[in-house]
């Protein structure tokens, strides 16, 4: 048995959360003595030689979904995915919209595992399935396809499942350490003190209050800083993100921020990057490892590094993207952004460097490059901006 809830929904995709019983599955892994359909192993090939499982059917026995929750916990019950659904869209033609939507999420699902491959924090990739509705009018899964009458074609569904991530988003924790800070200054008392004094100091302390800003202290600083690495290294792997916002970067391990013991104790940032369906890839790799890129000095002497002349343009958009999304969405928030490239470039320098630091990294002129352009950007958008 399966159920879906419904977490999101966008105009290109809903993205649902399936909770899968298990225990049907387990004892047939027991018993070894099941015959179900959708036992046989099929995989969609997504492009650059990666083949990525394909699902028949939530429910169908051996699993990919399965078989992920059986390796990690065999006492669980039951496992829960994320389930990101492209729907048919009526106003493109029937043919037209098959196609976009399982190119898109094939492109997904190859940048996902791009990153995964150079141990970029992200989801794992778990099945592809393109069914017609993820669930019919009665609200059950529903994988039969179905045809239009103009023809032969298929208004499929395009679902890639990939897997659960727990934690909040970046965005939803400085809205919290907000929340919290507000409530620790308890205003009540001081209110009260300016009340008994004059009317100019009220209207201060009441504009003061109307005012919103973004918490900047060791923890904050340190989340930017390590996004700033996370991005780093996604671009190493040539993975451009598209959609860099706040909203789309998880923290695996939130702190508790009403326990004032554990806001004072040192904290380090576990983050995911989400949400790849604008991702591109760009040709150029970087090897993200100081073992690897040792190992390779020695025939690399003579070859340029790196290629960056065609992928500077897009990695800087990408730290851009990101930029606006920082000072639009969290009000005074310039040193977090400034902490976001300081993590950016301190990565590039020390990419190739090794631990005890007798070599030093052979990667800042990309960070370089890739902030010359960032501020070409820059310059485009404060024209649109003044422009239109």
């Amino acid at each position: 048995a399966a159920s879906l809830e419904l977490l999101s929904q966008g105009a290109e995709a809903r993205v649902w959360l399936a909770t899968i019983d298990i225990s049907g599955a387990i004892s047939k892994a027991d018993g070894s003595t099941s015959s179900s359909s959708g036992g046989s192993k099929r995989s969609v090939h997504v492009g650059s030689g990666i083949n990525v499982p394909q699902l028949s059917g939530l429910t169908q026995y051996p699993s990919p979904l399965v078989d992920e929750s059986l390796s990690s916990s065999s006492s669980s019950q039951s496992v829960k995915v994320i389930v990101k659904e492209r729907f048919p869209k009526k106003y493109r033609h029937p043919a037209l919209d098959v196609s976009l939507t399982k190119s898109r999420t094939k492109g997904e699902a190859r940048s996902l595992i791009r990153c995964k491959r150079a141990e970029v924090a992200c989801p794992k990739v778990l099945a592809i399935a393109n069914w017609s509705n993820l669930k019919d009018s009665d609200g059950n899964v529903n994988k039969k396809s179905e045809t239009t009458k103009a023809g032969n074609v298929c208004t499929t569904s395009s679902c890639l499942f990939i897997e659960h991530v727990q934690g909040c988003t970046v965005r939803q924790y400085f809205e919290q350490r907000l929340e919290s800070t507000a409530t620790q200054d308890s205003p009540s008392s001081k209110r009260q003190r300016l009340e008994e004094g004059d009317d100019s100091n009220l209207l201060e302390f009441k504009q003061q209050q109307d005012r919103v800003t973004t918490v900047i202290d060791s923890h904050t600083l340190c989340v930017a800083y390590n996004i700033g690495n996370l991005v780093g290294k996604m671009h190493a792997a040539g993975v451009v993100h598209g959609d860099l916002t706040t909203s789309n970067i998880m923290i695996q391990n939130p702190p508790d921020i009403t326990n004032q013991e554990t806001e004072e104790r040192s904290w380090e940032a576990d983050l995911v990057l989400i949400d790849f369906g604008l991702a591109t890839s760009t040709n150029s790799t970087i090897v993200t490892t100081a073992a690897a890129a040792s190992s390779k000095d020695a025939s690399n002497n003579n070859k340029k590094p790196h290629k960056q002349q065609h992928s500077a343009e897009e990695k800087a958009v990408d730290l851009y993207v990101l930029e606006r999304a920082f000072l639009s969405t969290h009000p005074e928030s310039e040193p977090l952004v400034e902490e976001v490239l300081k993590g950016y470039r301190e990565f590039f320098e020390g990419l190739g460097s090794s631990n005890n630091g007798s070599t030093e990294g052979t990667y800042g002129h990309v960070a370089k490059a890739i902030f010359n352009r960032l501020e070409q950007v820059r310059l485009r958008g404060r024209k649109r901006e003044c422009f239109g």
